[in-house]
């Protein structure tokens, strides 16, 4: 069995002749007729039946024509991965993100990439906070998309974008009717939602974080988001996510006595510092660096 059979079994049936077979393959008819009788010979098969006006497969054709596609696909694949392999062009990059920031211009830039580089596969992973830190450390992801509270030393970063966060609570609460600005003592008594953030980066961070006061956490905006509409909590959220909860007034904004607003936070694209980077990973960056200036 020879990948040229295959071939010619895929361009007959697709085709819907020799004739159209011989004009895909640019190979002569007896050419491509010598090659299918070859490999029913080989495993002692008919797979087509001539005994039709035109060559309609048998039953064990059918089967072998279904696998052939499949060989034929995966030998096409092992071609582009060794002509990959052969420039030095990365099978694989990628990107990690914090899951505070807009999604859509993350994206964009994503599908640019691969349609420059269609052969190569990008894996995009959203996590908490610093929770894209330890992907790079750990060797899962080679960029970045993280906030930028404090510079690390180890990681070279270019300027992406500013999320405005706010603190929010439902329009319903009576805290709202009581106060114009809520006192930390009777804060404490309502349950402030607060995203998990594991990452070894943030471990034992405290930021925004009411102090003494009652808390639960949770590991996703969107959860963090439905529990303080539900009257359950309050908490800060990104803009980007309660615009339109604020518009129609299912949310609202909550001031807190002497509680700092978390107000703008910057994020920023980052990689390792002095770290080889391959060509579509430069290329991820550039257009990253492009987009935005």
């Amino acid at each position: 069995m020879t990948l040229d059979q295959l071939k010619a079994l895929r361009a007959i049936v697709e085709g819907g002749s020799l004739r159209a077979a011989s004009q895909t393959l640019q190979r002569t008819q007896p050419t491509i007729s010598v090659a299918i009788k070859n490999l029913e010979n080989e495993f002692d098969l008919t797979i087509f039946d001539r005994n039709q006006y035109r060559n309609q497969l048998t039953p064990q054709g059918k089967a072998l024509y279904e696998k052939a596609k499949l060989i034929l696909d995966q030998a096409q694949s092992f071609e582009h991965l060794a002509y990959q392999l052969s420039v030095g062009e990365e099978t694989e990059v990628s990107i990690a993100f914090t899951s505070a920031i807009p999604v859509h211009p993350i994206l964009k830039t994503i599908k640019q990439c691969k349609i420059e580089f269609p052969r190569t596969r990008l894996e995009v992973y959203s996590e908490n906070g610093y929770g894209p830190l330890d992907l790079l450390e750990d060797g899962k992801a080679s960029i970045l998309i993280i906030p930028w509270i404090k510079p690390l030393e180890k990681l070279e970063s270019i300027h992406f974008m500013n999320v405005r966060f706010m603190t929010v609570i439902a329009a319903s609460s009576p805290l709202l009717r009581e106060y114009q600005v809520v006192p930390k003592e009777v804060l404490r008594n309502y349950s402030q939602v607060i995203l998990s953030d594991t990452s070894r980066e943030s471990a034992n961070q405290t930021y925004g974080v009411l102090e003494g006061g009652d808390q639960w956490r949770v590991n996703d905006y969107q959860t963090k988001k439905e529990i303080i509409m539900q009257g359950i909590g309050w908490g800060n959220l990104p803009e980007h996510l309660i615009k339109e909860e604020l518009a129609r007034g299912s949310l609202a904004p909550l001031k807190v006595e002497d509680r700092v607003e978390v107000g703008e936070a910057e994020v920023r694209i980052a990689r390792l510092i002095n770290e080889p980077v391959g060509p579509i990973g430069q290329r991820l960056w550039q257009l990253f660096q492009e987009s935005h200036n």
